[in-house]
């Protein structure tokens, strides 16, 4: 009788990137040390790889994410031997990794640990998670008016751009699971937006000091994709501006631009801690969370390079709402709703 932890990397090796009987495999794994991938998965993977579906693994370990590339991996890739990389590791999310070319496959893993991946987070059959993704996807194209608004003060309206797709990153590296929305472009939207808990990186590159703490929260004025001013406690604001400037300053990029948005799709995602334990890592769980809109905020790119996140937001399409209070509602959209009932592992929606 299969574990949960067999259906999980079965979901992730066959329903992800359909692995084969003598594929080469490079596992980049991070160093249990840093606290974000645990060591029993890269173990659990690589047996189940070899021993269940005969595919040839090779694991290098690496260290957390820098601005430099890993000099040993980058060499490793250069080699052409490998059918697939398959992260477990940040680096995996960085932009370099990101860019669509004829070489292996990629895989970047968000189960992070071998409890979340024998959880709903990573046994909710991957086709599933691609079938909801990809019709919220074209419910959003086919709206007019898109209206934001959360229990904290967020409210914010724009028009989805008709030209937005999938982007390149999403052909070339699959991610596991397909929890989150494409970006909307933040371009023409205005009015506010409550940032929950304070500011962190989006895994694009790598900074210091990496967040900003905010208990208390924060208000963005956004004018067509521009963030205008800070509402909120004064010296929270003070450390907001100098926060953008100083992120903006290493990098040289637009500090005050709002490129894009998403919604997590995945009501199986947790995260054990308070949000001010490690915001860091609070917020790059709980972007796959169906009760948070993710912002790309600083830089005129997805994903930018600080993320705010709204709570419980309520999204209505031209009126009618697909998301109230952080939860995806799939009866209002016959589209989605018909997914969901193809799909019965989706009933945890």
């Amino acid at each position: 009788m299969k574990t949960n932890l067999d259906l999980g990397l079965t979901n992730l090796l066959q329903g992800a990137i359909n692995l084969q009987r003598g594929q080469r495999v490079l596992l980049v794994q991070e160093n249990p040390k840093y606290g974000w991938y645990d060591s029993k998965l890269p173990k659990a993977l690589r047996a189940f790889a070899v021993d269940q579906l005969g595919a040839v693994v090779e694991v290098l370990e690496v260290d957390e994410p820098t601005n430099s590339p890993h000099q040993k991996l980058e060499q490793i890739l250069k080699e052409q031997r490998w059918d697939w990389i398959i992260f477990l590791a940040r680096i995996g999310d960085q932009d370099r990794f990101e860019v669509n070319h004829q070489g292996p496959g990629k895989l970047m893993t968000y189960t992070r640990t071998a409890e979340q991946l024998q959880s709903g987070l990573g046994t909710v059959p991957h086709a599933a998670m691609v079938a909801l993704k990809t019709v919220v996807n074209k419910t959003f194209d086919g709206a007019e008016k898109i209206e934001i608004t959360c229990p904290f003060g967020t409210q914010l309206q724009g028009k989805p751009h008709k030209s937005i797709g999938e982007s390149s990153t999403d052909v070339a590296v699959v991610r596991f699971p397909a929890a989150v929305s494409k970006p909307i472009s933040a371009h023409t939207f205005s009015g506010r937006v409550a940032f929950r808990h304070g500011l962190a990186p989006t895994g694009s590159k790598a900074y210091s000091p990496t967040c900003l703490s905010l208990p208390q929260g924060i208000i963005a004025v956004i004018d067509k994709g521009l963030i205008s001013s800070f509402e909120g406690d004064a010296a929270d604001i003070l450390a907001a501006q100098d926060h953008y400037r100083q992120v903006a300053n290493q990098f040289n990029i637009e500090p005050w631009r709002v490129d894009s948005w998403h919604l997590g799709l995945h009501p199986a995602t947790v995260h054990p801690s308070d949000p001010q334990v490690d915001l860091d890592r609070w917020a790059n769980t709980m972007f796959t969370s169906p009760r948070y809109l993710h912002f790309h905020t600083c830089g005129n790119y997805p994903p930018g390079e600080i993320c705010g996140m709204v709570e419980d937001p309520t999204v209505k399409l031209d009126g009618v709402a697909l998301w109230q209070d952080g939860q995806l509602m799939a009866s209002n959209f016959s589209a989605i709703a018909k997914v969901a009932q193809c799909w019965p592992e989706l009933s945890l929606l």
